[in-house]
């Protein structure tokens, strides 16, 4: 996810629209009526979500855009990175900001753009599914 000028997005997969495209199929199923129409808004919103819905890390800071709004936190104001369970969040003087579609395999890549501002992470190994044995 990393580009050659240092900076890297994170967002949500491509394949996410398929799942639209369903919400979509099935909402046109249950307009019968052009009142509910307004059903249509749903999947929109969605597709905007996805559009939207980003972490941006760079030599300035880390940037989380939302599909209402976006914040921008600088490196001196970061006081470091936080993992919770499944989710990373960025440590703020103000409280914990969570940087959303950065996965915890993603965290090496954050800190190779953040300009040497975290400490370098090994690469994360990938996890394959056990094989099956014939017996």
């Amino acid at each position: 996810m990393t580009a050659p000028s240092g900076r890297a997005v994170f967002r949500l997969p491509r394949p996410a629209y398929l799942a639209v495209l369903f919400l979509a199929l099935a909402v046109t199923a249950l307009v019968q009526h052009p009142v509910l129409l307004v059903g249509y808004v749903i999947p929109i919103l969605a597709i905007g979500f996805i559009a939207r819905t980003a972490t941006i890390v760079d030599a300035d800071g880390i940037t989380v855009r939302a599909l209402f709004g976006s914040r921008h936190m600088r490196w001196d104001t970061l006081r470091g990175i936080s993992v919770t369970g499944r989710n990373v969040y960025a440590v703020t003087d103000q409280g914990a900001v969570r940087l959303p579609c950065v996965r915890i395999r993603d965290l090496a890549t954050v800190a190779a753009a953040s300009g040497g501002r975290l400490p370098d992470l090994p690469q994360a190994t990938p996890k394959y599914a056990p094989s099956r044995r014939r017996r």
